[in-house]
């Protein structure tokens, strides 16, 4: 973290780099900050205690220092991260397996450490009861309450706001998040937090693009839904690898392909996301993602990295009490099976940070790149900024499904084609 004598407050944070994880909103002793409509708010007093400043991920991410903090070594691999053993795995439950997004680790890992008596909550994502298309941050005590967290959800989530409820609480937890999550998490127990050691298990999942909330509302309008109408919404419904799934109140079903969403990321993503450099979660215990592998069946496998000490005893105890199948694998099987968005998030996205004004500080070094690569990267860092444009996402809104479909396939040859591989 950067160490200067002068103290910084939530004023001198860049709002173009807010990742809205949440952070500076579960930290603030004052209670003065608030995450709203994806941005954050300041409305009450500042003491200017620095706590919100130094721990904000979305301006700084000190991976050297944090790799020594976490996992006592600075060597990291530059593609994984540290890590002990690779895995892909899968919950014993079916109805679990069936209902997860890839597999449905996260979800009987949770299961375990409850059932055992190892947190007493865990901090997860649901969506709202009233409002299906929304989200909304709970501490999962029950079983119940995890399995209604179940599946992914694609879209900014100011998660470590709750730490604002874990500073009254005793007991341990557990938190299920994205990189930019755990940064945060991660740089309030370096930095002596004196709530952080609440926090007991970090699950960190696998990211390569997240969307503003706006985008789950783009994709309701294609499919002339109410939403007054919704019963349930998920964003990898129906059989793996599942797409945008919309249940309403008199028993229809409406659904898109996962491959809409190539076109969603390409319009939605927020300018910090480009900017991110932890695809597989690095900082994490365990680190989950989708399981891209060939030779594995198609009943939903999840990628697993298992990272620290305290990660490895969960993941083999669990293993052993029969809440999760596994099969192992090498390191060359999950690069081949992650390969276009390694590419995207670490490599090619030393362009963009190249080519941003304002940017974060990473202790990385720029790796040099040749001119082949450095265009197809510069020309989808402005298409990006071309797509993101409000009066072109009008436009694309009153498109036909199908002419959207065909745009979306663009999307997906604009990602793969131009940029990744």
């Amino acid at each position: 973290m950067t160490n200067d004598k002068e103290v910084h407050n939530f004023k001198d944070l860049d709002p173009e780099l807010c990742t809205f994880c949440g952070t500076c909103v579960g930290v603030c002793p004052q209670n003065s900050l608030i995450a709203k409509h994806g941005k954050i708010y300041s409305v009450g007093k500042c003491k200017s205690c620095g706590l919100c400043y130094n721990a904000c991920p979305g301006r700084e991410v000190a991976f050297s220092k944090l790799n020594s903090h976490i996992f006592k070594s600075s060597q990291r691999d530059r593609y994984v991260g540290v890590y002990k053993s690779l895995y892909v795995g899968h919950s014993r439950d079916v109805k679990i397996r069936n209902n997860a997004s890839s597999g449905g680790v996260v979800t009987s890992l949770l299961i375990f450490l409850l059932d055992k008596g190892l947190i007493d909550g865990a901090i997860v994502v649901c969506m709202k009861y009233k409002e299906p298309w929304n989200y909304e941050v709970k501490i999962a005590r029950t079983k119940k309450d995890i399995l209604k967290a179940s599946q992914s959800k694609y879209s900014l989530v100011p998660l470590n706001a709750i730490l604002s409820k874990i500073r009254k609480e005793d007991g341990n937890f557990a938190l299920v998040g994205l990189p930019c999550h755990i940064h945060g998490i991660r740089s309030l127990q370096m930095m002596g937090w004196e709530h952080s050691d609440k926090i007991k298990y970090l699950i960190g999942l696998f990211c390569g693009f997240n969307m503003h909330l706006s985008a789950t509302n783009h994709l309701i309008n294609k499919l002339g839904v109410e939403k007054g109408d919704i019963l349930s919404l998920q964003y990898r419904g129906g059989n793996y690898p599942g797409g945008f799934l919309i249940k309403t109140k008199n028993n229809n079903e409406k659904s898109l392909e996962k491959f809409y969403y190539n076109l969603l990321n390409l319009m939605y993503v927020p300018k910090r996301c480009l900017l991110c450099v932890d695809l597989m979660n690095e900082l994490a215990d365990i680190s989950v993602g989708d399981a891209w592998i060939k030779d594995i069946d198609k009943d939903g496998w999840s990628t697993v990295i298992v990272r620290t000490e305290k990660g490895e005893t969960l993941f083999k105890d669990a293993i052993k009490h029969n809440y999760l199948g596994y099969k192992k694998i090498s390191r060359e099987d999950l690069l081949k099976s992650h390969s276009h968005l390694i590419r995207y998030k670490k490599i090619k996205v030393f362009i963009r940070l190249y080519l941003s004004k304002k940017k974060p500080i990473y202790d990385l070094e720029y790796p040099n790149m040749k001119i082949h690569e450095y265009i197809p990267g510069a020309l989808f860092f402005y298409s990006v900024k071309i797509l993101g444009n409000d009066y072109i996402k009008k436009v694309i809104g009153f498109l036909p499904l199908k002419l959207f479909g065909i745009i979306a396939h663009l999307g997906k040859y604009i990602i793969r084609k131009g940029e990744l591989e």
